[in-house]
């Protein structure tokens, strides 16, 4: 199970998007670009991060437009399971 650092950005525009990035090792691995309303779901159902850690994450980068996660463990198969169904969605 790999551990590493959740980055979540919030890019400007209408809608307002954010973007997830899970990195291991500097560079990181592009894993999402989701809609402000979708951020909180996506978090918690897609990449399997506890919900009270999704909403606090959520609420950190509305407010400050960035926020980093040092330590979070996520399941390998999880995260090339959601780049799949990214994939599949472009």
């Amino acid at each position: 199970m790999p551990q590493g650092t959740l980055d979540v950005m919030k890019l400007d525009g209408s809608p307002v998007t954010y973007q997830i990035m899970f990195e291991q090792n500097p560079g990181g691995t592009f894993v999402a670009r989701v809609d402000g309303d979708e951020l909180v779901t996506f978090l918690h159902e897609e990449m399997r991060v506890d919900l009270p850690l999704a909403e606090s994450t959520a609420q950190a980068v509305r407010n400050d437009g960035r926020t980093r996660l040092a330590g979070v463990f996520l399941e390998e198969n999880n995260l090339h399971a959601v780049m799949d169904y990214l994939e599949e969605d472009i």
